[in-house]
């Protein structure tokens, strides 16, 4: 019902827009739910069939964010596509951050779409932990989003007590990931900011690196592991971000066709696979600061994080 439901809003009268459509989506559908579907060649369905076959809210939402996942994988993104998938949405009851990203993507609404992405995903709903964020964001604008504006001695000495912690252990894997990249620690003017940053420990924990794929890697991981309502958005502007360059992001320049490469998709779905696997949240269940000092390879079993699969 899934598949069908996406064919019939997401592939046009001429065929998909581009050949990596149905290639990641037979990736996802094969390697997650093991099911081998030919995407050129399956035949649609229609809204009131999905209606009656998608019983809960979850599972509608769910079907929206894999139909904008394929939308944004054409750009530029076509009116008809976008069109229809907001029909599909009105039609489910559906409203999602996701849609408004990509309305603005399709309308070249390039400030808004930047907004609405990091105010709605997973950074801009940790940074509304922080009681001082609005204040900051009415002084700095989105840079606020991400960055350290002002210096915060005691986010600065929390992290520096990374370097002491033992070899092997979290901790001191997330140093080496910052002294390695020559990031600035949190705290620092011009450095992730605490919600920003948070990213990182998972970077470590799945073993992902901060090239174009492995920002998708990392985001699709995130989507899979959180219930948090922005995680899912995260990964949708991390494709819009290193492989259509549609969306600019306020940390990395934008990139082109990384996901479009061999293995591209079957490391997504790997990455997917993986989070969905995780017994606890890695945005709301874990502190890192807490568990340190304990070693990295006793944090993945405890937790569930499986070794990659390496792509055929």
């Amino acid at each position: 019902m899934l598949a069908q439901a996406v064919v019939t809003a997401c592939k046009g009268p001429d065929g998909w827009e581009t050949p990596l459509q149905p290639r990641l989506l037979h990736v996802l559908f094969e390697r997650l739910v093991g099911l081998d579907v030919d995407f050129e060649k399956l035949q649609g369905t229609t809204m009131d069939a999905a209606a009656s076959g998608l019983a809960s809210q979850e599972q509608r939402v769910e079907l929206i964010e894999l139909m904008v996942m394929a939308e944004i994988l054409a750009s530029p993104l076509p009116m008809w596509l976008e069109q229809n998938i907001e029909d599909w949405a009105a039609s489910l009851g559906v409203e999602s951050a996701s849609l408004e990203l990509a309305r603005d993507l399709a309308t070249h609404a390039s400030h808004s779409a930047l907004q609405d992405f990091y105010r709605c995903n997973w950074i801009g709903e940790l940074d509304r932990q922080n009681p001082r964020f609005q204040e900051l964001f009415s002084r700095y604008g989105d840079q606020a989003f991400t960055f350290t504006m002002e210096e915060e001695p005691e986010t600065i000495e929390k992290w520096s007590k990374l370097e002491f912690c033992p070899a092997g252990s979290i901790g001191r894997h997330v140093w080496d990931f910052y002294r390695a990249r020559d990031f600035k620690l949190p705290g620092s003017v011009g450095s992730a900011n605490e919600a920003l940053a948070r990213h990182d420990w998972i970077h470590v924990l799945g073993d992902f690196d901060t090239t174009p794929m492995g920002e998708m890697e990392v985001t699709a991981f995130q989507a899979a592991a959180s219930n948090l309502p922005g995680a899912t958005l995260g990964f949708i502007g991390a494709v819009s971000i290193f492989e259509t360059g549609m969306l600019q992001s306020l940390v990395a320049p934008g990139h082109i066709h990384n996901l479009d490469q061999p293995g591209g998709p079957e490391r997504i779905a790997d990455a997917i696979s993986r989070g969905k696997a995780l017994l606890y949240d890695v945005f709301q269940d874990i502190d890192f600061f807490a568990r340190a000092n304990q070693p990295l390879h006793e944090i993945r079993i405890e937790l569930g994080v499986r070794d990659k699969v390496t792509p055929n």
